[in-house]
């Protein structure tokens, strides 16, 4: 049975709240897919995460550079792939390679070569709202990530405190 869990995120500090608390569930060896339309929110969740494990960072999308790796004890590798046009256009990035079982990666545009991720992931697709804000669906993959939707991770009250950096 597939779980899909959504929420609401007002603004931009709710995006990077989830994405704050996100960063202190992730571990070494995980993968997280992003989707969603062009400024629909990806690179700030991103950037949420990255306040958390690697405070200071500056994130930047790598639309360009198509993967950036960020700190160590974990690495975080975030990879976009809006620029590609084909799944052998995704191995020739070698992310698993540059990802190892030692990193995080966190890959944009993942939805443009689903086949090339591995399985055990969590997907997380961001969409604008008429209502305004952006719902966030949760699609856990795999066992690890399924269990964390089971436990309520992903429930808004385990995350709204990370609206405020340094609670």
């Amino acid at each position: 049975m597939e779980i899909e869990l959504r929420s609401l995120l007002v603004g931009e500090g709710e995006t990077r709240a989830f994405g704050r608390h996100l960063g202190g569930l992730l571990r070494a060896g995980d993968w997280v897919a992003l989707v969603g339309e062009l400024g629909a929110g990806k690179t700030t969740l991103v950037a949420g995460i990255l306040e958390r494990l690697h405070p200071g960072a500056r994130v930047r999308s790598p639309t360009y550079v198509m993967a950036e790796v960020y700190g160590a004890d974990p690495a975080v590798v975030h990879a976009d792939l809006h620029r590609v046009e084909s799944a052998r256009d995704v191995r020739s990035l070698a992310l698993e390679e540059i990802a190892g079982s030692e990193a995080i990666t966190l890959v944009e545009w993942a939805d443009r070569a689903p086949e090339t991720l591995p399985d055990d992931r969590l997907e997380l697709a961001l969409r604008y709202v008429p209502e305004g804000g952006r719902e966030l669906r949760i699609r856990p993959r795999g066992a690890r990530w399924n269990d964390a939707a089971r436990e309520g991770l992903f429930d808004r009250e385990r995350w709204t405190n990370a609206l405020y950096p340094g609670n």
